[in-house]
């Protein structure tokens, strides 16, 4: 059985998961049994307890980046745009936060347009709703690179504050 099926079958079932299973599904690096983590450890946190932001954070930022075609329980890109937006707002006070700005600016720099608008509109303008989120962002208003997307975030953000 594939870990995939085997991730999936536990989203439907009342049957014990254990945390070597997720650790297991995890490890095999293939992202459609990482969407169905993504969505177990969703309803049933414990099973990662304190490592269950940097899976979250390093699923989200690869499919954002991959772009893959959205399933089940996998995230296209847009949507796991949508969903990182959701995750910074939740996650604002959590030293977390600087590392998901620096990882998207690495993205950004290195993505083609339709990445770059990934992570525009998809995350910065959402995240940026709420005035918390900004401040970890600051860096990208002071780079030529990323500052026109900071101020468009920024304008959105402003417009649709929560």
């Amino acid at each position: 059985m594939s870990t995939y099926a085997e991730a999936a079958r536990h989203l439907d079932s009342d049957d014990a998961v254990t945390r070597e299973d997720v650790r297991r599904w995890i490890d095999s690096g293939d992202l459609l049994t990482w969407g169905a983590v993504y969505e177990l450890t969703r309803s049933h946190p414990e099973l990662l307890g304190d490592d269950s932001i940097d899976f979250s954070r390093r699923y989200l930022l690869r499919c954002i980046e991959e772009n893959p075609p959205g399933g089940d329980y996998l995230h296209g890109g847009y949507e796991a745009a949508w969903e990182l937006a959701a995750c910074l707002k939740k996650w604002r006070s959590n030293k977390v936060l600087r590392g998901i700005a620096t990882d998207l600016d690495k993205l950004y720099r290195s993505g083609d347009h339709a990445m770059r608008n990934r992570i525009l509109c998809g995350v910065l303008e959402h995240a940026f709703e709420d005035a918390a989120v900004r401040p970890f962002f600051a860096s990208w208003e002071r780079d030529e690179g990323l500052r026109e997307a900071y101020r468009l975030a920024m304008e959105w953000g402003a417009a649709h504050e929560e």
